[in-house]
């Protein structure tokens, strides 16, 4: 259930939902009780609600230690047109296999699950369940949500909160994930730069640069890495449209030993604004879609 933000005095965060998903669980680390949840049917509606004005902040899921990148939030940073990234959270995911009461492995034939969580539980399905068709979802809580209406050979690959949430499901394996050690890590957006929100204690700091690289351009990558003088902490790269092998790349720096290692949220923001008149001074495009 969603309500408008627009009935009660507290910001609304925009999630992927329905409510019960790793990415609900995220925002309410990060936001606790200060502020109103709203579900969204897919990540790409919590970026249109950022960029319509239709939610105060949004929780994307950008990467996970398993499976890697979340492509999906990658091509809408790419495409992003509103909203800002303002901190991060990252999450330990133990994934379940959630059956209706009765259900033995053996009965499984169709497993249910966003394609991140089917890609984490690979092993487990190629092991236990080599015949079982999946079936991708928008995300791991429409997963359970489906499973209530679908026969006892179907099974949906989730949190355990879901067995809560949703009534007449039941957990029959716990941690199938590939790796105990799973983790994934949320974007935290806002509408807009300065939009206040929670300060989580850190010493870490982050940065988003998104840098178009056209083949007929004299600018290359290399020139861009040779400017950027702060710690380099990830390259992510997606095509552009229109022209083959044109890309977007999208560069998040952080603080490094030595260079701006103590810096205050303030203070950051001003190194990085530098940053960004230092790389347009070399001739580079480039949007700053987050500071942290």
């Amino acid at each position: 259930m969603s309500f408008p933000c627009t009935t009660v005095p507290l910001p609304c965060v925009a999630v992927l939902g329905p409510f019960g998903t790793y990415s609900h669980e995220a925002a309410h680390r990060f936001f606790g009780q200060s502020t109103r949840y709203e579900e969204r049917a897919t990540i790409k509606d919590v970026f249109r609600a950022l960029c319509s004005s239709s939610t105060d902040f949004g929780v994307v899921p950008q990467e996970n230690t398993i499976f890697g990148s979340v492509v999906e939030t990658y091509d809408l940073l790419r495409d992003l047109d509103g909203g800002f990234i303002v901190g991060e959270v990252t999450l330990r995911i133990d994934h379940c296999l959630l059956v209706k009461p009765g259900v033995r492995l053996e009965n499984i034939q169709t497993v249910l699950s966003h394609e991140q969580a089917l890609g984490q539980c690979r092993l487990f399905l190629e092991t236990h369940l080599p015949n079982a068709i999946t079936e991708k979802t928008s995300s791991t809580a429409e997963a359970a949500r489906l499973l209530l209406d679908r026969p006892p050979t179907h099974a949906a690959i989730c949190s355990r909160v879901c067995a809560t949430i949703f009534k007449g499901l039941v957990v029959l394996r716990e941690a199938i994930q590939a790796e105990s050690d799973n983790y994934t890590r949320f974007y935290v957006m806002a509408q807009e730069r300065g939009l206040r929100h929670p300060q989580k204690t850190s010493e870490k700091r982050r940065a988003l640069f998104r840098i178009p690289i056209w083949q007929s351009q004299t600018l290359d990558i290399g020139a861009i890495m040779s400017t950027i003088t702060l710690k380099i902490a990830r390259i992510d790269r997606r095509p552009l449209a229109g022209t083959p092998f044109d890309f977007v790349y999208l560069i998040e720096v952080g603080n490094r030993v030595g260079i701006c290692e103590t810096a205050d949220g303030e203070e950051w923001r001003g190194i990085v604004d530098r940053t960004l008149a230092d790389l347009r001074k070399k001739g580079a495009v480039v949007d700053l879609i987050g500071v942290w």
